[in-house]
């Protein structure tokens, strides 16, 4: 499917999807030590540090991996790369960004296509994407997520029971 442009309505049909998913704000990293991002995530796993978002790929030489924790957790992060004798000077880090997952309910190959053109025509940025079968997620700017939402909903039919796109109840894993 191509993006046309115009206003209005036109005889574009919209895909249907699952739905649409914000994250909280996140902190982006990226790292091409293979050896360094193992260490800091072992230990931040050790420290119950989620990774909302983790890529690896080793296609390229070096490898990169790319993951983000909650805003919130980055202080921790912090430490546990300190306690591991890292230093964060060695990654890329990006703040401020959150991730728009789409639910492509058996649109995938179409609606990733679709997104990435979107992305590019209205220069919205991708720090990371991931997509499966089931969902595609997209590591974007925090601030413009609701905007990003309002463009991808004049292509995509959400459900007619669908969810707020921000999570109301955050879950947090208790160490006992």
């Amino acid at each position: 499917m191509q993006l046309k442009s115009g206003t209005g309505m036109d005889e574009r049909p919209k895909i249907a999807i699952g739905g649409i998913k914000f994250s909280e704000e996140l902190v982006h990293l990226r790292l091409s030590d293979s050896k360094a991002a193992a260490q800091l995530l072992q230990r931040a796993s050790a420290g119950s540090i989620n990774f909302p978002f983790l890529c690896h790929s080793s296609l390229r030489h070096p490898a990169e991996t790319t993951f983000c924790v909650q805003r919130e957790d980055f202080g921790r992060l912090q430490q546990a790369a300190d306690s591991a004798g890292l230093s964060l000077d060695l990654f890329t880090v990006t703040p401020g960004v959150g991730t728009i997952t789409v639910f492509p309910h058996r649109n995938s190959l179409a609606l990733l296509g679709l997104i990435i053109t979107l992305f590019a025509r209205e220069g919205y940025p991708i720090h990371s994407l991931s997509s499966s079968i089931s969902v595609i997620a997209v590591n974007t700017s925090y601030a413009l997520l609701d905007t990003i939402a309002m463009s991808l909903q004049s292509w995509l039919q959400l459900p007619d029971n669908h969810a707020p796109f921000r999570q109301t109840v955050r879950l947090e894993q208790l160490s006992g």
